[in-house]
């Protein structure tokens, strides 16, 4: 670390740190007035909460700026919102707008790279990030105050001129892979999603999730539209808050930004939604699983709604805590539920969400839900009492404040009021509309805005285990929650001739790799150093394979964390390590018998066979040697081959599951340092780059034909 950058570093930790002190003094008081009975405590009357009000004055290019003085602590921080969102990218480039809110950062400036961003922002303790959801975009900074004129001219130019590199683009694009491969691996996940999807309704774009076509879709020159179209000074709101003096930052303001040309004004469109409400019964069958996840509701309201206040303080007593009534009486009297919770949401552009949610046993889903149905019918038929009334106002009062503790959340929370079109005071008489709220409000909203007859409800879970049929709810719906593959890679054309030329090909790699007789071969051990490398760290593993034909698999490594086993036999598996034995799933056990159908040892084992597709696909190139294109498909599984004149597989193409992520990515194996073992030419050398980024390194040590091993190797030890 530099000795600037440690400064800094060091710096913005001590001015932070001072303000901890202080309230470590303050909490020191209140302990030492601490009392035996927590009821003998006396709350003081609610101190008047005072919101700061920012100067806000406009640019001559249309930019509106917000600034809000904190001398507090010696840092500025910059925050800035854009008229665009992600309700608005094309269906068929779903993530187009996620894609745009992280490489507008990551991927650089006319002025600096990502990179050189990144090395200049840590030397100064400093951030600057850009993002994007449904209705608005996002860009923020960060610094200490000496450092602002710096930081902020790269702001400047990332909010105005970003580079969208074309490599930064591809990591984000991998990234983005990796996530849709994950999604269905959280049950409370899938259950809050789909259940957001059923209540907006498909077709809406709130409810678009990127798939691996969508994202392939998307391209530089996209974002660089995007950016043109929306990004200009008079669709952004500007903020600023920090140590400093209004009237200097005003001009620093306008030295920076009055430059930036004045464009289209972005209009205010309306996302479109499900309107209408209708009771609907769905469920996600999640046969892993040892408890129901549960979620019913419908559209909530919006912020400019003349009853949200009122809204808030039926929120609170109906699921808002530990004494709310969904959790004192579903969780609490009736032990029906691990947790439960929800009210009626709010947005700004479009109505938020009303749901309520519930995790309990399987064998309880059934009671469980008929309590969340009677609590929610409760609401009107059981009016709120007086004491429940008082709490509610209390605790949303009391934490009031706490959720405007510094002036950058009271700054950011004006400047989306004023995003959105909600008066500037709406902060300010906050408490005011909250005290006025009466029971008779609370009963009369509770009947307008509370329809659990005409609510959607999903169930994920394993209903064998249920104490009664999804059916008792009404017509079941199932959803089918699997994730579409990647769009499969352009194929040669098959003829009788392309056919007829790739046998021929095919046979010469079996000759140079398979020997005089490969179809002879009953096994091959490979035993190999294999170094994995995951962004800038790597890990070297000692890796002995096995593979008896057809279907024997014994994988044994050896790496720092320990020794692990990975064995197949037929159509069952399991996994050894750590004094643990896990048995693998059918999918799993599948699809690594399927990849065999990519392994070169195998296809030259099973060259002869009818079912094996080759298809010649042309010649070129590869490191300046002529080569033969073959591809080739086998037990369902995919691949390209570049054949020198030798026989030789120079290079293997394929779309597999990454090893860490398991997204799906495109694969290249280069093959090199080819070795004769037995009258088999080998090669000794393997690189695999995944989606353009080397990610596997294999060097093989030893190489056997018909190896003798233990049978016991692939039988699984008792429990």
């Amino acid at each position: 670390m530099s000795a600037k950058r440690a400064r800094n570093g060091f710096r913005r930790a001590a001015a932070i740190a001072a303000a901890g002190a202080a309230l470590l003094l303050a909490v020191a008081g209140v302990a030492a007035a601490q009392v035996a009975d927590h009821r003998e405590i006396e709350y003081p009357e609610l101190a008047e909460f005072v919101i700061p009000s920012p100067e806000i004055f406009e640019l001559d290019n249309g930019m509106k700026v917000f600034l809000l003085e904190d001398h507090e602590l010696p840092l500025v921080q910059v925050l800035a919102r854009i008229r665009t969102g992600a309700a608005w990218e094309p269906v068929e480039k779903t993530g187009l707008a996620e894609l745009l809110g992280t490489v507008q950062r990551t991927g650089g400036t006319g002025r600096m790279s990502g990179d050189e961003i990144d090395d200049f922002l840590e030397a100064r303790a400093a951030t600057v990030e850009t993002s994007m959801s449904n209705t608005v975009a996002f860009a923020s900074m960060d610094c200490l105050k000496e450092d602002f004129d710096e930081v902020f001219e790269v702001f400047h130019d990332v909010l105005r001129s970003p580079r969208f590199a074309e490599d930064k683009l591809e990591i984000a694009k991998v990234q983005m892979k990796s996530s849709i491969a994950r999604r269905n691996d959280n049950v409370n996940a899938i259950a809050g999603r789909e259940f957001f999807r059923l209540v907006y309704g498909y077709d809406s774009p709130l409810s678009r999730m990127e798939e691996y076509a969508t994202v392939e879709a998307v391209t530089r020159e996209d974002l660089l539209a995007w950016h043109a179209r929306d990004y200009h000074p008079n669709n952004v709101y500007l903020g600023v808050v920090g140590d400093f003096d209004s009237a200097k930052m005003k001009e620093k303001v306008r030295a920076r930004f009055s430059g930036w040309p004045r464009g289209p004004e972005a209009e205010r469109r309306e996302v479109p939604y499900r309107k209408e409400r209708a009771a609907s019964t769905f469920f996600i069958e999640k046969p892993d699983v040892n408890q129901a996840n549960v979620q019913l509701g419908h559209l909530g309201i919006t912020y400019h709604d003349p009853d949200f206040f009122a809204v808030q303080v039926m929120n609170e007593v109906l699921g808002g805590g530990f004494a709310s009534r969904l959790f004192s009486r579903i969780r609490s009297e009736k032990g029906l539920a691990y947790s439960v919770g929800g009210g009626v949401g709010a947005a700004f552009d479009y109505p938020g969400l009303a749901g309520f949610s519930l995790q309990t046993k399987s064998e309880t889903m059934g009671e469980a839900v008929d309590a969340l149905y009677e609590e929610l019918r409760g609401m009107v038929s059981d009016p709120v009492t007086a004491d429940e009334l008082a709490r509610a106002k209390d605790s949303i009062l009391n934490s009031f404040v706490f959720n405007y503790a510094s002036k950058r959340q009271v700054l950011g929370q004006q400047m989306l009021y004023a995003y959105y079109g909600l008066p500037l005071d709406f902060l300010e008489k906050y408490r005011a509309n909250i005290e006025m709220v009466t029971a008779d409000d609370v009963a009369r909203v509770a009947e307008k805005y509370l329809h659990p007859d005409e609510a959607v409800l999903l169930v994920v879970g394993r209903e064998e285990d249920f104490d009664r049929p999804m059916s008792a709810f009404g017509e079941v719906t199932a959803l089918d929650i699997s994730i579409p593959p990647p769009p499969a890679a352009a194929r040669a054309e098959r003829t009788e001739e392309s056919a007829e030329r790739g046998r021929a090909v095919l046979a010469s790699v079996a000759a140079a790799l398979g020997g005089e007789s490969p179809e002879a071969a009953s096994a091959v051990k490979v035993v190999a150093d294999v170094v994995l490398s995951m962004g800038e760290q790597s890990m070297s593993v000692e890796q002995s394979a096995l593979i008896v034909f057809p279907d024997r698999i014994h994988v044994a490594m050896r790496a720092p964390m320990g020794e692990q086993e990975v064995v197949i036999d037929g159509a069952e598996g399991f996994m050894k390590g750590g004094g643990q034995v896990i048995p693998l799933s059918p999918e799993r056990v599948e699809r690594q018998l399927a990849d065999l159908g990519r392994d070169l040892n195998y296809l030259v084992r099973y060259s002869g066979d009818p079912e094996l597709e080759a298809v010649a696909a042309g010649e070129e190139e590869v490191d300046g040697a002529a080569c033969r294109v073959l591809e080739v498909t086998y037990r369902g599984a995919s691949s390209r081959l570049w054949v020198d004149e030798g026989g030789r597989v120079v290079r293997q193409a394929y779309q597999g599951e990454h090893p860490v992520t398991g997204a799906p990515g495109e694969f290249e194996v280069s093959l090199s340092d080819y070795r004769e073992v037995e009258g088999r030419q080998i090669p000794f050398q393997k690189v695999i780059r995944i989606d353009g980024t080397e990610a596997v390194k294999v060097t093989i040590k030893s190489f056997e034909v018909d190896p003798a091993f233990d049978p016991t190797l692939f039988e699984r030890p008792a429990a």
